[in-house]
């Protein structure tokens, strides 16, 4: 018998050796509504097909929790794999990615996907839901594994598990598809019961439910200049030749990555060349520029650069950060737990911001506001600033394109940039690469190098960052006139010798244990590139620093 702690409900209660934590949930919550979809088993992130081996501790995740709803995507996904496999030979699928609450796929049958394509898929997809197939775990050699994807013509796979330094794989399989991927799936089809495919040439966009409400499909949102940006980064990756982790590996194991660097890197100076134009050519009407992004987007070094470009232009912009205007830490409003609310508008002085841009563009004398994060107090510059007519003012900060923020500007009179964090590369044809994941690697590494604050203080706010960027952030990045992408294809095999010793650090008995293992095992296929290699002026030395 094994004897587990259920923290869900402060039970403990014996099962049986071997028994899976399906059964014993089933057994355990057998009304459980929503459905149970994984499990967290000794602070490990688990499936249901688990066994149950050992004593200790375990929490149930529902499908309406965010690691539930993750299993749910990571099987619709699998469920898609399947039933292209069924009507198509040789058919495969290529998860290119997210737009907000869906996933972007194309797929390869032969021949051009249409709409009677689309229809069939989506039977085929039900059938196999209607059928619950069971969705079996297959633990495997690494050796096994890559066999095994070979035999089914998937080569890139293959090549990824060459690159994973573990002795076992938990892989997936329904009936003949079989499959790996980051995280647990689900133990049968059935559980994907509210999904949509839907036509979106060249390709599908595969609906799945949020964890607000996991059993109805979010409003679909057509996302136009996110998607073209997506384009946008796919292009990149082909004009550099590294379109998935494997190639970027090949990349550094034959000692030609800096080729590729150099040109990720000038590709996104002529964007920011190219943007800075842009202002220029919107003169005189355009007054200010906005720039706004989810945390660790690279605002601080997208602004100095762009003044850079803005400057060889023939500009001379004035720099605003909104972090200056935050009210006095005591006038600060408040979360309803007590907690201070820093996300939302209400903690910007927007009355002050809007006074001292009007008295600037009156051409009044100015001394800007600073605001001083160890007092938790704002305070002004001695020297006062005046602006001249070829001074554009060039805004940074969480709530740029917000329009109640500039409220006094009419339209015409800004320009709104919106900055995104989409890697370039892709783990394999069925494993993207989240701009979250690639933001929280980011800014774990900057708060340990710049800020004192360890992998644990950064993991402990991560939550709450999102939900602001969900209110502040997503719902105003349509209205810009251009996103522009931080992200380089490289920065995460530079980014993995800082990050690896921050997330080993998490020890099992951490809340946060369980993530950081998922972010190891995210980081491991990439092999690792010393600092050096990063140019002194790369958006990237924002979150790493100056080389030493």
């Amino acid at each position: 018998m094994v004897t587990l702690h259920d923290i869900t409900n402060g039970q403990t209660y014996e099962v049986e050796k071997g028994m899976t934590l399906l059964q014993i949930s089933k057994e355990r919550n057998p009304q459980a509504e929503p459905r149970i979809a994984a499990a967290l088993y000794n602070n490990e992130f688990v499936g249901l097909q688990t066994k149950a081996d050992e004593d200790g501790d375990i929490s149930w995740f529902s499908m309406a929790t965010l690691e539930g709803t993750q299993c749910v995507v990571r099987t619709a996904v699998f469920l898609l794999v399947r039933a292209v496999s069924d009507i198509y030979p040789n058919g495969k699928v290529f998860v290119k990615h997210a737009l907000r609450k869906a996933l972007y796929c194309e797929l390869d049958i032969g021949h051009t996907v249409t709409v009677q394509d689309v229809q069939s898929i989506k039977r085929r997809m039900h059938e196999i839901v209607d059928q619950r197939e069971t969705i079996s775990q297959v633990v495997t050699s690494s050796e096994t594994a890559m066999e095994m994807c070979r035999n089914r013509h998937m080569e890139r796979e293959a090549e990824l598990l060459r690159h994973v330094d573990v002795t076992h794989i938990m892989a997936y399989q329904c009936g003949p598809s079989f499959d790996y991927y980051m995280g647990p799936l689900l133990p049968d089809m059935g559980y994907v019961t509210c999904f949509n495919l839907r036509s979106y040439a060249p390709g599908v966009i595969l609906e799945t439910p949020t964890a607000d409400h996991p059993d109805e499909l979010p409003p679909y949102k057509e996302i136009p200049k996110m998607a073209r940006l997506f384009l946008d980064a796919e292009e990149w990756g082909r004009i550099v030749r590294c379109e998935y982790v494997s190639d970027l590996n090949r990349y550094v194991a034959d000692g030609t990555i800096q080729d590729i660097i150099d040109m990720a890197e000038a590709l996104q100076e002529k964007k920011m060349a190219e943007l800075a134009d842009y202002v220029v050519t919107q003169r005189p009407k355009i007054k200010v520029v906005l720039i706004a992004g989810p945390s660790s987007a690279g605002k601080t070094t997208f602004c100095r650069r762009l003044t850079t470009q803005l400057r060889v232009v023939g500009l001379r912009p004035v720099k605003i950060s909104l972090d200056d205007y935050f009210y006095n830490r005591e006038d600060t409003p408040r979360n309803p737990d007590g907690s201070y609310d820093f996300e939302s508008l209400r903690a910007v002085d927007v009355p002050l911001f809007n006074e001292q841009i009007d008295a600037l563009q009156q051409g009044k004398d100015v001394c800007l506001a600073r605001f001083d994060f160890v007092t938790g107090h704002r305070y002004f510059d001695e020297k006062p600033v005046h602006l001249e007519v070829d001074q554009p003012i060039v805004v940074e900060g969480l709530h740029a394109l917000n329009n109640s923020l500039t409220y006094m500007l009419p339209r015409y009179e800004k320009v709104k940039i919106s900055l995104g964090v989409l890697t370039q590369i892709r783990i394999n044809d069925h494993n993207r690469i989240s701009t979250s994941d690639t933001r929280i690697i980011r800014r774990m590494v900057r708060d340990q190098q710049f800020r004192d604050r360890g992998p644990t203080a950064t993991m402990e706010i991560w939550s709450d960052v999102r939900r602001g960027e969900e209110t502040n952030i997503y719902p105003y990045q349509e209205d810009a006139d251009t996103i522009f992408n931080t992200a380089l294809p490289y920065e995460l095999s530079v980014l993995k010798p800082y990050a690896e010793p921050l997330l080993k650090s998490i020890t099992k008995d951490s809340p946060h244990y369980a993530e950081a293992q998922r972010l190891l095992k995210f980081l491991m296929p990439f092999r690792a590139l010393k600092s050096s290699v990063v140019p002194p002026n790369s958006l990237l030395r924002e979150f790493i620093g100056k080389e030493g």
